[in-house]
């Protein structure tokens, strides 16, 4: 158990007071703001482990045994570091801020976006049905090995990207401006997708990017405000994390009998208390961070992961002997074993910054560069909201609530690749959508009965 000492707790206060700053002045936004959600974000994982631990005892696969009092709170430096550049980002697109409004667009988008989203759902279960034909539906819903599940599907990423075209598909019908009678083709099968991957495949990850896509599109549509959130909305957050954490204990010990796996959680008592603390979605970014500093150099890579991470997106029929990513060397390393079975540990985009730039500079440069690329992205939306960008934004917002448990690799491979099918998708749903006789159905001619 970490004591949380008078240095640790004063970084706890400052994380929060720049989180709480940059919050501020995003008030008149949406609370799921790309850029608010990674300030808050950061702020959460920043400080949750060092706090929580101080009261309870971590239990979990990770080498905790190895993190000191010193690197946890040089760790918790690190994200202050980083909130930092991201208030910098917020605070300088405020200052250089215009009144901008929404670009007139009197054309009617209607058949691009169903087409397009159409298209992306048709095209993507289909290519999700192949993968799990390929990978076999007793792999796919295997609750105990979750290494061989992930074993089964290497060399089968095009397929698995199958499901991510569906969701963004079902998110860009949502964003749109269909009438809700053709958008309910798209709600049942986004339903379906989180059912599928809860009960079926034990993924978290597709229900919530798919419940967070639809939510943002409804704080924005609503204009609901950061300002307006009451306290009942955040204990309705609260209660939605302790869900996905219960999800994940019970994942853990569940044989095919929920009634007894739900009696073992609670037979455990403290322990089980102690692994929900270890293995939280908040701790494992920040115990991912705490390894990396106690073993590598900060500054040693000198930027080199940043071109590694876009060489990493090449076939390698093209690039052989590309670099293997960041998390793929750190699970080799910390965890041989987890990685002779196929399994692996997610990285930390602030042990990478710290990697890349050294300390509190990469970091800060990091949180920096984020901050105004999710800021210029949303004014983009605000500008175009018909446009490319607008429609595929919601599906990326899971991957910014997630973005400490990534690297720049994974997330610009995500970003890349959903683009190999969503810009293409995106240039034929505009064609067929202004071609003359699709033009002529759409609007008849009258003077005729």
């Amino acid at each position: 158990m970490n004591s949380l000492d008078p240095l640790g707790l004063t970084l706890i206060l400052g994380l929060w007071t720049i989180v709480a700053f940059g919050l501020w002045m995003q008030r008149a936004r949406s609370p799921l703001h790309m850029a608010t959600l990674a300030l808050v974000v950061t702020g959460l994982i920043g400080s949750f482990y060092p706090l929580v631990t101080s009261f309870v005892e971590p239990s979990s696969w990770r080498n905790l045994d190895v993190l000191s009092p010193a690197i946890v709170r040089d760790t918790q430096q690190q994200y202050v570091a980083y909130a930092a550049g991201l208030v910098l980002a917020i605070l300088a697109s405020n200052s250089g801020r215009r009144n901008a409004s929404a670009a007139l667009d009197s054309r009617d988008t209607t058949a691009r976006d169903f087409t397009a989203s159409a298209l992306l759902v048709g095209a993507g279960l289909t290519m999700y049905g192949i993968y799990a034909e390929r990978v076999g539906m007793s792999a796919l819903t295997d609750r105990e090995d979750y290494a061989a599940k992930y074993l089964a599907s290497q060399g089968l990423g095009p397929l698995q990207l199958g499901l991510p075209m569906a969701m963004a598909g079902c998110l860009w019908a949502e964003a749109s401006e269909l009438a809700a009678a053709r958008k309910l083709p798209f709600r049942a099968v986004a339903l379906a997708i989180v059912v599928w991957s809860i009960a079926f495949i034990s993924v978290r990850t597709n229900a919530v990017v798919v419940v967070l896509g639809y939510a943002s599109i409804l704080a924005r549509r609503s204009g609901f405000e950061l300002r307006k959130i009451r306290p009942a909305l955040v204990i309705a957050g609260l209660v939605g994390y302790l869900f996905l954490e219960s999800f994940a204990l019970l994942r853990g010990v569940y044989r095919g009998d929920l009634g007894s796996a739900i009696s073992q959680v609670i037979d455990r008592g403290e322990l089980a208390l102690g692994t929900a603390v270890g293995g939280s979605e908040l701790s494992h970014p920040f115990i991912t961070a705490a390894e990396v500093l106690r073993s590598r150099e900060a500054g040693e890579l000198a930027g080199e992961s940043l071109w590694d991470g876009v060489a990493a997106c090449l076939p390698r029929g093209i690039h052989p002997d590309r670099p293997p990513f960041l998390s793929e060397q750190f699970v080799r390393s910390n965890y041989a074993e987890l990685a002779s079975r196929g399994g692996g540990a997610a990285f930390s985009l602030v042990a990478e910054a710290w990697l890349d730039f050294g300390s509190w500079i990469g970091p800060f440069a990091f949180g920096l560069a984020l901050g105004w690329l999710l800021v210029a992205c949303e004014r983009r939306r605000e500008t175009h909201p018909t446009g490319l960008v607008a429609r595929v934004l919601p599906y990326f917002v899971f991957y910014v609530a997630m973005q400490h448990r990534n690297e720049f690799g994974s997330l610009f491979k995500q970003v890349f690749m959903l683009s190999l099918v969503v810009v293409p998708v995106w240039l034929l749903a505009e064609a067929l959508s202004h071609s003359p006789r699709r033009a002529r159905a759409l609007h008849p001619q009258r003077g005729r009965s």
